[in-house]
């Protein structure tokens, strides 16, 4: 295991009047989680996890957004690195969404619908910061 790498990547659960924002890959993913996913990449050298999730929300999305608090990690484990992550719970300051190449479509979905959507594996990884979400009274 002399060389494992470790990839560290932010996500956003960026939820606008009570919807979630997801996006469209370009491609799938190549975890076998399909097309669609919430914002967020990869930290770059230097950076802390909630500038990374800014800049990719805005680089994204061109959403700038207000990080509630982190909610979840994750991981994943290929033959040759390993990626660690992290979601965050946020809200969008302003509601100009324009995507980049790196997606084809977005959506604001109301948790019920998310399934449609998401891989289950997401989803339950991010259900219980929704109803949770939704009993902080945020956006009254």
């Amino acid at each position: 295991m002399d060389n494992v790498r470790f990839h560290i990547t932010v996500k956003g659960i960026v939820i606008y009047h009570h919807q979630i924002l997801i996006l469209k890959r370009v491609k799938p993913s190549q975890d076998g989680l399909g097309f669609w996913e919430l914002p967020g990449g990869g930290l770059e050298y230097g950076e802390t996890p909630h500038d990374a999730l800014i800049r990719e929300l805005k680089e994204e999305t061109n959403l700038d957004i207000k990080i509630i608090k982190p909610v979840y990690t994750f991981t994943a484990i290929r033959p040759q690195y390993q990626t660690v992550g992290i979601g965050f719970l946020c809200v969008p300051t302003n509601n100009h969404v324009k995507i980049s190449h790196e997606h084809t479509e977005y959506k604001f979905v109301h948790s019920n619908d998310l399934l449609k959507y998401l891989d289950k594996k997401i989803y339950n990884d991010i259900i219980l910061t929704l109803q949770e979400y939704e009993n902080m009274n945020i956006e009254d």
